[in-house]
């Protein structure tokens, strides 16, 4: 079983690039200076996401640590070029992003507490194989991106060396260990860190806001770069469904009528196709990470569309109303995730559409209703949840803490 894991390693290396190299021996010239520093620093904890942006769990729960705990060895990797640099480096212990000094405390890190699985490292391919074959001495906390209601494959206990992986619902707990195999004491119900934010805010009663989830079939494969496939998601159904919604005529007058603006932000891994969307409208923008911050939006917008995004959990949390609009539901079943736990005709938090039509409909009634979450689904809002008590990063600290108590063991090894 060890040597079939270690034959299956070895495969993923025959992809390697001429870049690729220098990162391998960065980290090889790293690990002594970060073996000799964790002598020094003990317990140092590396907080991580992606390395553009600090907008998610792991800068939620950064920023808990730092103002709380500021004598504590915490700290956040990421771009000086992003645009949330300014954020982080306010709150001291920052690092720049792939840089040596990176490498050497990813060496040093008595704990990497990551929002996405295998972002955040250095050189995510390079370090993502010392990370699979277990070299790092560092246990992994998964501070998740958003709620798991799928199953995807790439998070897979046998796909990953993941020791704690936090979650937000009891039903998604379940999940995790039935669907992704992970024991049950490594499955923790804390809440994420980011809805510690989500508890006061302010509503724009005309602000629409639209949120589809990404297409892994449309994103371009290892070796090739957005402008390769540019063209493809271009002429793709997914793009031309959105498109016939933000351009059809209807939606234009409707938002005219009633004085509203719909904003319309693709997932992160759409941004690179960003050109490829348009509206019909004035009224209608499109989101770009650049200037639009997705918590912010969350927070202001009074209605959502989304498809499949988890990102509808943050929305239910404030209790406001939403809808799915689900043209591809078998497609995205087949070629995306499979289903998990969740259902959005019976456990979702708003109704479930699969035409422009229907979608029209749904957006005329709600506004109709004052952008009011239905009985029904309020109801289900309010059992979905454990925590709704601003405290997640509070439980968070506590549930590593008491990992660390226990010893961090380490997963099994991997098949």
């Amino acid at each position: 079983m060890a040597l079939s894991y270690l034959t299956k390693r070895i495969k993923k290396l025959k992809i390697i690039r001429w870049r690729d190299l220098g990162d391998f021996f960065k980290i090889l010239g790293a690990c002594p200076c970060g073996l000799v520093l964790r002598l020094f620093k003990r317990r140092l904890w590396l907080v991580s996401e992606m390395e553009h942006t600090a907008r998610d769990n792991g800068y939620w729960f950064f920023k808990y640590m730092r103002e709380t705990y500021p004598d504590r060895p915490v700290y956040y990797p990421i771009q000086f070029t992003s645009p949330d640099y300014g954020k982080v480096a306010a709150l001291g212990h920052v690092i720049r992003y792939g840089s040596f000094r990176h490498h050497i405390y990813l060496w040093a890190a008595e704990m990497h507490l990551s929002a996405r699985t295998g972002r955040g490292l250095p050189a995510p391919f390079m370090c993502r194989q010392f990370q699979m074959l277990g070299l790092y001495p560092c246990k992994e906390v998964f501070l998740q991106h958003g709620v798991t209601v799928n199953l995807p494959p790439f998070l897979l206990k046998e796909r990953n060396r993941i020791d704690l992986f936090l979650a937000a619902t009891e039903k998604e707990a379940a999940s995790i260990c039935t669907g992704l195999h992970y024991d049950p004491e490594q499955v923790v119900i804390t809440g994420f860190a980011r809805y510690d934010n989500l508890n006061e805010f302010e509503v724009d009663e005309k602000l629409i806001l639209v949120m589809p989830t990404w297409r892994n079939w449309l994103f371009p494969p290892f070796g090739k770069t957005p402008e390769d496939v540019a063209e493809e998601v271009a002429n793709s159904p997914y793009v031309k469904a959105w498109c016939g919604f933000l351009q059809d005529p209807r939606l234009e007058a409707f938002l005219e009528e009633r004085d509203l603006r719909l904003l319309f932000f693709p997932h992160n891994q759409m941004q690179p196709f960003l050109s490829a969307f348009s509206g019909g409208s004035r009224r209608i923008l499109i989101g770009d990470t650049a200037h639009y911050d997705v918590q912010e939006a969350l927070k202001r917008a009074a209605f959502l569309v989304t498809d499949y995004s988890s990102i509808f959990f943050d929305f239910a949390y404030m209790g406001k109303p939403m809808c799915y609009y689900q043209f591809d539901y078998e497609e995205f079943r087949a070629r995306h995730y499979p289903e998990g736990f969740f259902s959005y005709s019976e456990d979702g938090f708003g109704p479930v559409v699969t035409d422009p039509d229907s979608l029209l409909e749904e957006l005329r009634r709600a506004e109709a209703t004052g952008f009011r979450m239905d009985p029904v689904y309020a109801a289900r809002t309010e059992n979905a949840f454990r925590y709704r008590d601003g405290q997640n990063c509070r439980r968070i600290l506590e549930a590593v803490e008491e990992f660390r108590k226990k010893g961090g063991r380490k997963g099994e090894k991997r098949r």
